[in-house]
């Protein structure tokens, strides 16, 4: 009898603990933002992320800019900035 009290008390505290995670994991997730099960450095440098868009001519500031604005992410400041720090020198196309 002992020993069954025993394993059930684990199995709640097993599952006390997984669900806590699952809080913790959750909060941490957006759902609307596309990026946001993907590591940043992932969806920057990665096969598919920006530098792929640019080089590929899939025109990120017509793509990504306007979402980019429209949630508060930063505008053409937030861009330059970060293109400085990369040491690349590019002229944000004006939006039409």
């Amino acid at each position: 009898m002992k020993g069954k009290g025993l394993i059930r008390t684990l199995i709640t505290l097993g599952l006390a603990v997984a669900l806590v995670v699952i809080i913790v994991v959750s909060r941490q997730y957006d759902p609307t933002n596309p990026h946001a099960t993907v590591d940043k450095n992932v969806w920057i440098n990665g096969p598919k992320g920006h530098g792929y868009a640019v080089r590929n001519n899939q025109q990120p500031w017509k793509q990504c800019y306007p979402c980019h604005v429209k949630k508060g992410l930063g505008g053409e400041e937030f861009c330059q900035a970060c293109h400085a720090k990369s040491g690349v020198d590019v002229a944000i196309p004006q939006q039409s």
